[in-house]
C-alpha cells in the first residue's frame, strides 16, 4: 500500500515535469539579470512589457498585444469614435425595441484592420424580458460594424447601452 502511494506520487511528479518541459513559457526569472530578490520589480515590469507587445524578459513569437483601452467621451447614435484595440462605447438611440428587430452599430476605430479578430458584448442591463444579442461583427480598415438584435419576448424601453469590444491584429 505504501509503495503504491510512492509510485503514484512519483508518476505525478514525472508527468508534471514533462508538462512543464513541454510548455514554451520561460521560467521567471529567465536570466541572471532578474535572479536577485531586489530585482522583482524589474522582472514584473519586463513581464508587463512582454504582455503589451514590447520586448520583455524573454523572446516570444508571436507577441500578442493587449492593446490600448478607449472610451467615447459622450454617448450618441451610431457611429461612435473610440480609437483603441479594446474599449467601452456608449450608444444612445438604440432602436431594437420590438422583439425580432435588428440594428447595426458602428465604431470608428483607427486600431481596427480588415484582418482583426474582434469580440463584442453589452456591459449594461436592458429592460426585463428583452434579450439584446450581438450577432455578426465585421472589422474593416478603420471601423467595426456590430449587428445587434432583440431576441426576447418583450419590448425594450432602454435605448442606451455600453458595448464592450476587443480586437486583436
Amino acid at each position: 500500500m505504501f509503495l503504491k502511494r510512492i509510485a503514484y506520487a512519483l508518476t505525478g511528479l514525472v508527468l508534471s515535469g514533462l508538462i512543464a518541459a513541454a510548455a514554451t513559457i520561460p521560467n521567471l526569472p529567465s536570466t541572471s539579470q532578474y535572479s536577485e530578490p531586489s530585482q522583482i520589480v524589474g522582472t514584473i515590469n519586463a513581464l508587463i512589457q512582454q504582455l503589451n507587445g514590447q520586448t520583455g524578459y524573454a523572446t516570444a513569437t508571436p507577441i500578442v498585444s493587449l492593446g490600448s483601452f478607449c472610451t467615447n467621451t459622450t454617448g450618441g447614435a451610431s457611429p461612435q469614435i473610440c480609437n483603441g484595440g479594446r474599449g467601452a462605447v456608449l450608444f444612445t438611440g438604440i432602436t431594437v425595441a420590438a422583439p425580432n428587430t435588428n440594428q447595426t452599430l458602428t465604431i470608428t476605430d483607427s486600431a481596427v484592420t480588415a484582418s482583426s479578430q474582434c469580440f463584442a458584448g453589452f456591459t449594461t442591463a436592458f429592460t426585463a424580458a428583452t434579450t439584446i444579442n450581438v450577432g455578426q461583427i465585421v472589422p474593416t480598415a478603420g471601423s467595426l460594424a456590430v449587428s445587434i438584435g432583440n431576441s426576447g419576448s418583450g419590448t425594450n424601453a432602454v435605448t442606451t447601452g455600453t458595448l464592450g469590444f476587443s480586437c486583436y491584429n
